[in-house]
Order: C-alpha cells, then sequence, then structure tokens
C-alpha cells in the first residue's frame, strides 16, 4: 500500500465528513412554484429546472435512495464535472412525467464531496406514507435517468403485507452483477444491503481468483506491483485501499455497473457495512491483513493490533459520501432511522454510528447493527489461521468480549425484545448459527483426498469453527441475546424473531439457538431454539466451494457414494455436523427475498447459473415459511422458474 504521508496528505478533513456529505444550501418547496423568501427568483427556478435532454453521463453513477421514512427519503446523485456551477436541482413526483412535481429543490455540490450530491428530506406532509414517488436530478439543462422510491408505513399503521429483497458482498472484480438483473424486476418495498457494497482489495488470490473484471487504482499506471504497494520507481501501485481517494475510486467503479445502478434506481435502499467497506476481518480502525500496516509484534514474538485511524476515517468518509443514508447528531435517536454523527471527533470509531432501526406499520420492527466498529479483537490470535478452521481458545467463551459494544447490545435488545410489531427482524452482517467441521473433512480440505463419511453432530470439543470472524467468536454474547429473546418470550409473549444475513456467501436456513453447545435431538426445531436464521448467497463474491482452501490448495474432495442434492461434499458434511442448519448451498450466488404478513414470513432463494457472463438465468433454490407465533422453517416445494 502508499505510505503514511500520502493517507495524511489526501484524507480531506475528517471532522464532520458525515454531516458535509449531505448538500449544502439545500432549498426544498412544495410545488413547481417558488414561493418567497426561498432566495431563488421564478427566472433562475425556470433556468435550473429546464431540461434539454436526459444524458446519463453527465450522472455517470445514475441515482439512489435510501433510508425512506413515512415522510422522508434521502436521495442521492453524483456530477461526473462540475461545470459553470456547482448548483443541482431535484424534483418529486408522483409519476415519471414530473408535470406536477410534489416537490421541488436545488442545493450546491463541491469537488470537496467528489461532486457526489446527498439531500436529506424528512417531515415532508407531501410525501406520504407507503406510497411509490419517482425522482430526478437536473444539472445544466440535463436531467438524470429517474428514480423510484417507496415511503415506510406510519408507524402506527395496520400493514397486510412488505416484501423486501436483501443483497450482500458484491465483489466487482469476481463476475457480473447479473443477480441485480433480476432483482430489479423482483416486486419488493425496499432493498436491504447487509454489507461488502465494495472490496477494498483489487487483487487478493484467497478470495479473489476469478478477476473477470480486473480494476486497478488510477496511481497504478507505471511498474509492477508489490505487496507493498511500490514499485521500482516509486509509484503507489497498492493492491488495496489506502485514501480516501481510493475507497471513492471503488464506489465510483461499482456503481458504473448498469445492474446496480437499475436496482438503485427502482427501490429505496436501508444499507450497513460490513468489513470489506474498510478491510477484510477488520475490528474498530484495525484491518489484521492490510499489507503496510500488518500488526506489530509484542516482545514475545505474538501479534498485536495495529490501528490505522486515517484509512478507517478515510473509509467511513467515502461509504457516506457514496451511500443513500441520512445523517443526525449523536444526540439523536438511532430509531430515528439515520445514521449519526458528531462534529469534531477525531476517533473515527466514535464518530459515526449507523445501526439504526425502522418501523414498518404494526408489521415488521427491522433493526440493523454494525458489527465492526465496537468488536472486540479475534479470540484466538490475528494471524488467518487462528480466525479461519480452527478449533478454537477458551477466549471464544470468555464472559465480557463482545461483537456489538455494550451501547448497542443494550439498545438491539430493548428495541427488539420490547417491540409491539408482529416481526422482529434482524438485518446481522455475520453467521449468528454455529458453524463447524470435522477435524477429518479439513484435513482432507487441505490434502486433497477423498472426505471420510460424515459421522454427525460434533460435541463442544469436536471439530474446528469454519471462521471465528463470525458470532462463534463471540459466544457468550450471542448466548446472551439468545437469552433475552428466551426471557421475553416466556414474560411478554415475544415471538417472530427473525435473523437475515450476509458475508459468508451462501445460503443457509435454521436455527438460531440458546446454547449450541448442547446436544439437538433429531427433530427440528431444537428446544432450546428461539428464533430462524436466513443467509443469502453473496452477488458476486467467491462462495466457499469457490474459495475451497482459502486459495491454497484443491477443490474440496468428493464424499463417496450419492451426497445431497447439489453433490458436493462440502454441503454434506456441513449439514452433518450443524444439525440446527436445515439447508445449505455454496455454490452458486443470488439474493433472498422476504416477504411478510401477519401470518407467516416466506423466505425465498433465488440464484443464477453463472457471473461469467453479463447475462444468466435465474432459478428457485428454496421456498421456506415460518408460521407467526412458531419457531418452525417449512419448506415450500415450488417449481423452479
Amino acid at each position: 500500500m502508499g505510505n503514511r504521508d500520502r493517507r495524511d496528505r489526501h484524507n480531506i478533513s475528517r471532522r464532520d465528513f458525515i454531516k458535509y456529505s449531505l448538500a449544502t444550501s439545500v432549498v426544498v418547496w412544495a410545488g413547481s412554484q417558488v414561493p418567497r423568501g426561498m432566495g431563488l427568483s421564478e427566472a433562475e427556478a425556470q433556468t435550473l429546472f429546464t431540461v434539454k435532454q436526459v444524458d446519463p453521463a453527465v450522472f455517470p453513477q445514475s441515482v439512489a435512495s435510501g433510508d425512506p421514512q413515512k415522510n422522508g427519503i434521502v436521495l442521492w446523485t453524483r456530477v461526473a464535472a462540475l461545470g459553470s456551477g456547482t448548483r443541482v436541482a431535484y424534483e418529486i413526483a408522483t409519476n415519471t412525467t414530473f408535470s406536477s412535481p410534489v416537490l421541488r429543490g436545488t442545493a450546491d455540490t463541491s469537488a470537496a464531496k467528489d461532486n457526489t450530491f446527498k439531500v436529506q428530506l424528512s417531515n415532508r406532509s407531501e410525501l406520504k406514507p407507503f406510497t411509490t414517488y419517482y425522482y430526478r436530478f437536473i444539472y445544466n439543462g440535463n436531467a438524470s435517468r429517474t428514480g423510484r422510491f417507496k415511503t415506510l408505513p406510519a408507524p402506527s399503521a395496520s400493514v397486510d403485507r412488505v416484501r423486501f429483497g436483501y443483497i450482500s458482498c458484491q465483489d466487482y472484480t469476481n463476475g457480473f452483477y447479473t443477480a441485480l438483473s433480476h432483482l430489479a424486476k423482483e416486486p419488493v418495498d425496499f432493498v436491504v444491503h447487509l454489507g461488502d457494497y465494495v472490496y477494498e482489495t483489487t487483487e487478493e488470490g484467497s478470495f479473489q481468483g476469478g478477476q473477470v473484471r480486473p480494476i486497478q487504482f488510477p496511481s497504478d499506471k507505471n511498474g509492477t506491483s508489490d505487496r507493498s504497494g511500490n514499485d521500482a520507481t516509486g509509484v503507489d501501485n497498492a493492491l488495496e485501499a489506502d485514501t480516501v481517494e481510493d475507497y471513492r475510486f471503488l464506489y465510483k467503479t461499482y456503481k458504473s455497473d448498469r445492474n446496480l445502478q437499475r436496482v438503485h434506481e427502482l427501490f429505496a435502499f436501508l444499507t450497513i457495512w460490513d468489513d470489506h467497506e474498510f478491510a477484510n476481518d477488520c475490528y474498530g480502525a484495525n484491518a489484521p491483513d492490510a499489507d503496510g500496516t500488518a500488526p506489530s509484534e509484542n516482545q514475545e514474538g505474538e501479534p498485536v493490533p495495529n490501528p490505522d485511524v486515517p484509512r478507517r476515517s478515510a473509509a467511513n468518509q467515502a461509504w457516506a459520501e457514496y451511500t443513500p443514508v441520512g445523517t443526525s447528531p449523536l444526540s439523536a435517536s438511532p430509531d430515528s432511522g439515520r445514521v449519526r454523527y458528531e462534529a469534531g471527533i477525531e476517533d473515527p470509531v466514535e464518530e459515526i454510528q449507523i445501526y439504526r432501526s425502522f418501523a414498518f406499520g404494526n408489521l415488521i420492527e427491522l433493526v440493523l447493527t454494525d458489527e465492526r466498529l465496537y468488536r472486540d479483537e479475534p479470540p484466538c490470535g490475528l494471524d488467518t489461521l487462528d480466525r479461519l478452521l480452527t478449533p478454537g481458545c477458551p477466549e471464544i467463551k470468555a464472559e465480557g468480549r463482545t461483537m456489538l459494544g455494550t451501547t448497542q447490545r443494550e439498545y438491539f435488545i430493548e428495541k427488539m425484545t420490547g417491540s409491539n410489531r408482529t416481526w422482529k427482524i434482524w438485518g446481522n452482517e455475520t453467521m449468528f448459527m454455529q458453524l463447524k467441521i470435522a477435524n477429518s473433512y479439513a484435513d482432507a480440505l487441505r490434502n486433497g483426498t477423498v472426505a471420510p463419511e460424515p459421522e454427525g453432530q460434533l460435541g463442544t470439543d469436536d471439530g474446528l469453527y469454519f471462521n471465528l470472524d463470525q458470532w462463534d467468536g463471540y459466544q457468550a454474547e450471542r448466548n446472551e441475546i439468545a437469552r433475552a429473546f428466551k426471557q421475553a418470550n416466556e414474560a411478554k409473549g415475544v415471538q417472530n424473531f427473525v435473523v437475515i444475513t450476509g458475508d459468508l456467501h451462501t445460503f443457509i436456513a435454521g436455527y438460531a439457538r440458546e446454547n449450541y453447545d448442547q446436544p439437538s435431538v433429531p427433530e427440528l426445531p431444537p428446544p432450546d431454539a428461539v428464533g430462524v436464521c436466513f443467509m443469502g448467497g453473496s452477488v458476486t463474491s467467491s462462495n466457499i466451494i469457490e474459495i475451497a482452501t482459502f486459495g491454497q490448495g484443491p477443490t474440496p474432495p468428493a464424499v463417496p457414494g450419492p451426497g445431497p442434492e447439489g453433490g458436493d461434499a462440502f454441503t454434506l458434511q456441513t449439514q452433518t455436523a450443524n444439525p440446527h442448519i436445515v439447508y445449505l448451498d455454496s455454490t452458486t450466488h443470488g439474493y433472498n427475498l422476504i416477504e411478510v404478513t401477519p401470518t407467516k414470513l416466506t423466505c425465498t432463494m433465488k440464484a443464477v447459473d453463472t457471473i461469467k457472463t453479463p447475462q444468466s438465468p435465474v432459478k428457485t433454490l428454496k421456498v421456506f415459511e415460518v408460521p407467526a407465533g412458531e419457531i418452525r422453517i417449512n419448506e415450500v416445494i415450488t417449481p423452479t422458474s
């Protein structure tokens, strides 16, 4: 990576970056006529809103909306280059002609924001709850493509049905966004993005081996890259994002994809990050795998954390600039549905809070959490094999270890167990359920030999944890969350806890348990189940079968004799070792759809045939139903589409 001087020189004022990610000099009014006192004459407005042509090239990342409220929305775009002025116009209407706009407004952007334009509209009575609107931007006579969003239902409204899709892990280099071309056609109200919107690396062999769409940072124009990011001439040839310019480049590149643009144009997003918006397996401002900022060693030769504060803050800033999220001061409540900030704070862990909640009438309480900024370091060490395919260590069960942090955990538990809405859905970044594999199968993976027949559920001290970056590395806190739901159910009848997850690039359905060390019975659900979990496959990022042995060995070995549906050894071994998992497929890519009614929640898992070409058919992998008032996953048999 580049050196620290480069980061300091180009990291634009970290203070107030969240606030300044919003457009300045914002003016908004109802209808097409400019009221007096707006500081804008009718003649000026006429010029600003005159559309000579629709020119997507002026808005190369198209348009986006996010953080919907019952009377509000956040609108986003980026102007390719600022010409004669910095003022951008926007308008919202109930149809695509914009002949009778509901709202109009103007605001300024600047090169300091990389020409991004984000306006937050709150408490506008002109925007009605659970209603579809259209919007566009206008700059120097050029209109953007038209976007569409739907507001939230009123918090007290009786809602019969809500549909949303959720996605994660869209490594641009690893394939085409064919899954998103199909998501754009789904009849959903919103889209939830659970993180890994961009990847900080551009050529990481352990999981970016495909290089279907290779990219290179703009500074990488001469010489041959090495892992320090410098060639013989001193040119920065980093393979990882290092500065705010690097992270901005990634967002600009990813958002240039037409399929991703189309989903943004059609649906408002509810977005959180995971690790790759900053660095793989990150915690706080620490990037354990980062070149140039690898963990230092103590006197015993053991690695210790080495925070990279400028890089973390640069990643935060670019995320805020390029993501359609609203902002509120830290003194506000996360219930506002806004990302929160505080002016003047230099610690990147404290300058932003992205956890928040959204109410969908009386039907859904959706809480999105941040599992990166506040978590403790990996429990068993910072080396790769301390985190992956490991037997663990005593620290994985240590009391006090946290992924959420005390304040966020208390907010999350209180919000979910105190809600009187029918369904409590947790937008969670990492695998909540236990995930172990047998030692013998791990050896077969490493050696490329034939895998042994699976032998049943693994005991407490048997097998290897697949990944301690997940909740398996924070077991005491996981148990605390599960107990809180069990106690709330016993005391107040709190029901219908559902966890939706990304991160692992795998389709999974299973049960959240109070204690995974307790043996399971053959029947499902387990007697200590407190909720259900649905994980979506990645949009493009390498799934487990593709990664195989983390880029260090052959493809997974076969199991003798007939295997499960899909026929791969990993699926059979994993489901046998983890009986709380009722379905697993890590051979493909796609997205999940959730439909919620007062009587049931339906999860539909969709996958594309390939991501190696721009177009590919989509098929339905599985459809599961969860009856209201029951902790039970029922498989629904449906034909493949």
